[in-house]
């Protein structure tokens, strides 16, 4: 026995550590929260903590720079290195290069021209450094020249073939092959293109399987992951991702295939396609063995390249007994040790590599800085480089504004500072040293006291301390809103951390969200997750976002745009926590969220329309329907989607106001109570708070937000004064918080908890996102944790209460018009409204926004709507100026700008999401 404990003791920061540490923290999760009353940024102690429930502690030196890197690569004489950012309106332009012996930037944001980008390679005596990435739709190789100090100069762009499915063939990893012939993952064409670096000719297209990825090279064989799969069989059950239909779970709607093309580069053949784990994306070699990381499947797949098959299989656990959501996505091989980047986790796993025949032991982990991506190896500093797409947050320059004399700042979500870390090779005392901080900046420390098993014969409570004990409460509403910041909305409150001059929907605008935040706890910080609708409704709905979507979101979704579903390769394999309900016998019904599109044979009308057709509704008008309830229907791609849809209730669209949702919601609403058979969990997208700027024909910006606070404070009125009200609660979310600034940070959001079991009046400035929101619910219904986020996030228990208050909530009536249309062209009147001076230059101002609005109406309202395919900058400006007047500017700026100026700026300069039509 003493031998056994002694060989336990070796391993150090292995799993023995790791059990250790899980089961020995209690008190640690007990007391006030792992972050407290934390603020998002930096901390006291240099830490920063970030909207996703983690704090970044990188280990290593970090070099810090604007924008997201996506992949970083080594000179081959060893003494620079280059990253590349994923878009050039994020903070950063393209190329970075550090010297590695003294770990400083030696050329800092050198533009590419290009508007997003990728892969990252040089030729094999350095004198070259080839990028993917693209340009007004198009795909793009640049050729860059080195000099003898590792300085790039630009010397040739050649561009690429549209794909077989149209739009952006999307090229992304690329390696150089035996004859110096540039291999790139042609991403949306499902082939390797062969190109001639000398004279940009695609000399081949070899066909692949779905989505590639990343390319290794060994000798005169490439061997290329196919993220998206193996092609689809006639049995298969699949969706389409960005034109191609990929195999998915039947229920979840999640890919459930990988696989590696093998490729004789001398026929430029498919030798044969090997199955590897889910969404397999970058590879190493060591000797004879491939390693390939499979971020859906939490593995490492070994292919022996003599065989050309997988002979051992690596389940990446970071501590035992570990959920999916680790995200393994870059890996090297260090003296025998497998170097794992976890991205979702901010850490490197040390594994100990003994051959394909002996199971890897796990010797610790390393923290990096938020999201990495990318490893190489610094063989001459024997350090290990970490390429950390999301870096330090949304900490980039923020917009200062002045109001009468005062000065404030406000941060946007987009301002994004990534890093490079430096991190020596390990020891075992840094091992130890790392997995602590890693634990700690996971909240891992008592992950069994957050996740134990239920005891019996408990006394029902509002907030069950187990998940499977007892509630009082049997009935979750969760209210998915869009994108404003808590200083947008709540920033005049009079209480909590507002910065009122940031305010754009006051009171007068909103007196809902503010009686809802005197009435009920006032939660002054809290933050969404994602920083755009393709990310914030992954993580809104899922707990987690993947690393095939968190990348998407940084290279601007040139693949694809699930903004409220569309790519099956945006679903986590642990599912939606609807998926979870099913699975757990909870009953669930859904209004909206995740829903694709709201089609049917009736002419669409107006917004004028729609907006009489819910005062008919309501009582308010006579007449008929301009469209019977039922000719349109929502639809999915999420398979589970399908049974638990109210189709009659809309999507996004923003000629449809949320009047007409609510009432559609009232009616139903109302069956379940005169039926006895309201659902456990129900979900409901209300969106016209996101807006359609200064669109002619559509209501104000201030009307749509007025719209959007009438609708949930009914929505509230009507659970409240119902019989479902003294076992219900309502959580109240937004996907993402884009379209604005606020004073902390740009995912700070005005969120609300209502039920008879919260503390009314409180002010909680306790740190919440909304994985702590998944969790309350989960926690409440009953429902296991789905993944690594929400099994480490705690559930909102402090601002609940066992004393109910059954009081219930009277909605407050709209103090604007909700059918306050944008003016005309030519007399714009209300957009003028808030203008105090409005000269000729202030109305052709307002005119040149109208029609910019008008051009851009289309991708915001009718079948082909979607979130965020308008340029958030753009919008952003025509919002603040309708909502502030013409003659003020823009935060950060000196003058009020045209269209056309501010289409110049760096903001707005990505392309639409996904435009591969």
């Amino acid at each position: 026995m003493l031998k056994k404990f002694r060989k336990k003791k070796r391993l150090l920061a292995g799993l023995t550590l790791g059990a250790f540490l899980l089961s020995s923290a209690g008190v640690y999760a007990a007391q006030d929260g792992a972050f407290g009353s934390n603020l998002v940024g930096e901390q006291a102690d240099g830490s920063v903590q970030t909207p996703v429930n983690q704090l970044i502690t990188p280990a290593g030196k970090q070099i810090e720079f604007g924008g997201n890197p996506i992949s970083v690569a080594i000179h081959p004489n060893g003494k620079t290195a280059v990253t590349i950012v994923g878009r050039n309106n994020y903070g950063g332009k393209g190329i970075n290069v550090v010297d590695l012996a003294t770990g400083k930037m030696a050329v800092t944001d050198f533009s590419i021209g290009l508007t997003t980008m990728w892969g990252l390679a040089y030729s094999k005596d350095g004198s070259q450094l080839y990028a993917t990435g693209s340009k007004s739709g198009t795909g793009k190789v640049v050729v860059m020249s080195i000099d003898e100090n590792g300085n790039p100069s630009i010397k040739k762009t050649y561009n690429l073939p549209k794909p077989a499915v149209g739009g952006n063939i999307n090229p992304l990893d690329l390696a150089v092959g035996p004859q110096g012939q540039l291999l790139v993952a042609l991403n949306r064409d499902n082939s390797l293109g062969v190109l001639d670096p000398q004279t940009g000719t695609l000399t081949a297209k070899i066909p692949v399987e779905n989505a590639p990825t990343s390319v290794l090279v060994d000798g005169n064989t490439a061997y290329v992951t196919n993220q998206g799969g193996r092609i689809a069989k006639n049995s298969d059950t699949t969706v389409d991702s960005s034109g191609t239909q990929v195999v998915v779970d039947p229920k979840t709607g999640a890919t459930t295939t990988g696989t590696v093309s093998v490729i004789d580069l001398a026929t430029n053949t498919v030798e044969k396609n090997i199955e590897v784990g889910v969404q397999p994306e970058r590879m190493t070699q060591s000797g004879q063995y491939i390693f390939v990381t499979n971020t859906n499947s939490d593995t490492v797949s070994v292919i022996d390249t003599k065989s050309k098959k997988v002979v051992q299989t690596i389940d990446i656990k970071p501590y035992p007994d570990a959920a999916k959501g680790a995200a393994p996505n870059a890996v090297k091989v260090i003296d025998n040790k497998l170097m794992v980047s976890l991205g979702r986790d901010n850490a490197v796993a040390v594994y100990d590599w003994q051959g394909p025949d002996k199971t890897p032991e796990l010797q610790g982990l390393l923290p990096t800085a938020w999201f990495p991506v990318d490893l190489a190896v610094d063989q001459e500093n024997k350090n290990l480089v970490v390429a950390n797409a999301d870096g330090i947050g949304s900490r980039g320059p923020a917009r200062d504004l002045t109001i009468q004399g005062i000065k404030v700042s406000g941060h946007s979500s987009y301002a994004q500072i990534g890093s490079l870390s430096l991190i020596p090779f390990p020891t075992k005392e840094a091992l130890i040293k790392g997995t602590k901080q890693v634990y700690a900046n996971n909240n891992w420390f008592g992950l069994k006291d957050l996740n134990a098993k239920p005891r019996h014969n408990k006394k029902p409570v509002a907030m069950p301390e187990r998940v499977g004990e007892p509630s009082t409460i049997k009935h979750v509403f969760y209210i998915i809103k869009e994108n404003r910041t808590y200083d947008q909305v709540l920033g005049d409150l009079g209480k909590g951390n507002g910065e009122p001059a940031l305010t754009q929907f006051p009171r007068a605008v909103t007196p809902n969200f503010h009686k809802l935040a005197e009435t009920f706890p006032l939660l002054d910080n809290v933050y969404v997750s994602g920083i755009q609708s393709a990310s914030g409704h992954q993580w809104v709905m899922q707990g987690t976002n993947t690393d095939y979507e968190d990348k998407e979101t940084d290279t601007a979704n040139i693949r694809s745009y699930p903004g409220g579903a569309g790519d099956p390769m945006a679903y986590a394999p642990t599912g939606h926590l609807w998926d979870q309900a099913i699975k757990h016998g909870v009953s669930v019904e859904n209004f909206g969220e995740d829903t694709i599109s709201f089609v049917g044979s009736e002419p669409f009308g107006t917004w004028t329309d729609w907006y009489n057709d819910a005062l008919k509704l309501s009582g308010q008008k006579e007449g008929d329907l301009h469209v019977p309830i039922g000719n349109y229907q929502a639809t999915y791609d999420i398979p589970s989607l399908g049974p638990i849809t109210h189709k009659t209730f809309p999507t996004f669209d923003m000629n449809i106001p949320d009047q007409y949702r609510f009432e559609i919601f009232k009616q139903q609403f109302e069956k379940h109570v005169k039926n006895d058979d309201l659902p456990a969990l129900n979900t409901l997208w209300i969106t016209n708070d996101h807006t359609s700027g200064n669109a002619t024909g559509s209501p104000t910006p201030q009307a749509m937000v007025a719209d959007n606070d009438l609708a949930v404070g009914k929505i509230v009125d009507l659970i409240s004064h119902s019989k479902y009200w003294k076992d219900s609660v309502i959580f109240i979310t937004e996907d993402d918080a884009q379209n604005g600034l606020d004073h902390v940070d740009g995912h700070r959001e005005p969120a609300y908890v209502i039920s008879p079991w919260v503390k009314r009046g409180i002010t909680d400035s306790h740190y919440w996102t909304v994985i702590n929101m998944v969790r309350s619910i989960e926690q409440i219904l009953g429902l296991p944790a789905m993944n690594q986020n929400d099994a480490a996030a705690e559930p909102m228990s402090e601002i609940f209460t066992n004393k109910p208050d059954f009081t219930p909530y009277n909605f407050e009536a709209n103090q604007i018009p909700l059918d306050t249309l944008n003016g005309s062209p030519n007399s714009n009147t209300a957009a003028l409204a808030n203008t105090d001076k409005v000269t000729p230059e202030a109305k052709e101002l307002s005119k040149k926004w109208t029609e910019w609005s008008n051009k851009n109406k289309k991708k915001l309202t009718g079948r082909h709507a979607s979130p965020d395919d308008v340029n958030a900058n753009m919008l952003n400006h025509s919002v603040w100026y309708a909502t502030e007047g013409f003659d003020k500017p823009y935060p950060g700026e000196k003058k009020v700008h045209t269209p056309d100026e501010v289409a110049e700026q760096p903001e707005s300069f990505a392309p639409s999401p996904a435009d591969n039509d």
